[in-house]
C-alpha cells in the first residue's frame, strides 16, 4: 500500500511542478504551433492557459490527498499513546467503575454484560483510543487486556434484589477492579 501511495505521490509532485513551473504557452508553441499555417489564429486564449494550470493544481491536491489516505491507511501516522499514558486511562476509567470510589454500588440498566461497554469510552483520548479486549470470563469475573495490562473486573450482585430486577436485567453491582502492568495469564 506504500508502494502505490509512493506512486500516487509521484504523480502528485509531478503534476504540480508542471503546472507551477512549465509555461504552457511555450509549450503550444512548440509543439502545436508547427501543425498551424497561421498559428496566431490557432493560439489559445490566456484564460485558457490559465484553467489548465489550475486543472494540474487541482488534480495535484487531489492526488495529494489520495496518496495521504493511503498511508494513513498503510498505518504510517498512527498516533498512538504510549504505555504509561495507557495505564494511566486504565486506572482512570478503574476509578470511575469502582464501587468503592462512588456510591458504593453501579446499575447496569438492560442485560448483564461485559464491563468492556463501560471501559472502553473511559479510555478514550488524543489519539488513537485503546480498546480493553476480553480475555476471559468466568462466573462474576472478567479479564481485560488493553495494550499488555491486565484488567480484572468482578462485578458481585448486590443482595436483596427483586426478582423483576433478575428478570428486567438491571441489577444492581458491587464491583472491584484489579489492574496489573502485565498480559493477562
Amino acid at each position: 500500500m506504500i508502494g502505490a501511495a509512493a506512486f500516487i505521490g509521484f504523480f502528485a509532485v509531478a503534476f504540480l511542478a508542471f503546472a507551477v513551473f512549465v509555461d504552457p504557452r511555450k509549450l503550444w508553441w512548440q509543439f502545436r504551433a508547427p501543425h498551424f499555417e497561421h498559428p496566431e489564429a490557432h493560439e489559445p486564449s490566456t484564460a485558457s492557459f490559465t484553467v489548465r494550470r489550475v486543472v494540474m493544481v487541482v488534480l495535484a491536491i487531489y492526488l495529494g490527498w489520495q496518496a495521504v489516505g493511503l498511508l494513513r491507511l498503510a498505518g504510517v501516522f498512527e498516533t498512538r499513546p504510549d504505555h504509561a499514558e495507557i495505564l494511566d486511562r486504565l486506572e482512570s476509567a478503574v476509578g470511575v467503575i469502582e464501587t468503592d470510589k462512588n456510591d458504593g454500588r453501579y446499575k447496569v440498566s438492560g442485560r448483564e454484560g461485559s464491563w468492556g461497554d463501560f471501559i472502553n469510552p473511559l479510555l478514550e483520548g488524543p489519539g488513537d483510543d485503546p480498546y480493553a479486549s476480553l480475555v476471559s470470563e468466568s462466573g462474576d469475573v472478567e479479564r481485560y487486556e488493553v495494550d499488555g495490562i491486565c484488567l480484572t473486573v468482578t462485578a458481585t450482585p448486590l443482595p436483596g434484589q427483586s426478582e423483576t430486577a433478575h428478570a428486567v436485567g438491571t441489577l444492581m453491582y458491587s464491583v472491584k477492579t484489579d489492574v496489573v502492568d502485565s498480559p493477562c495469564t
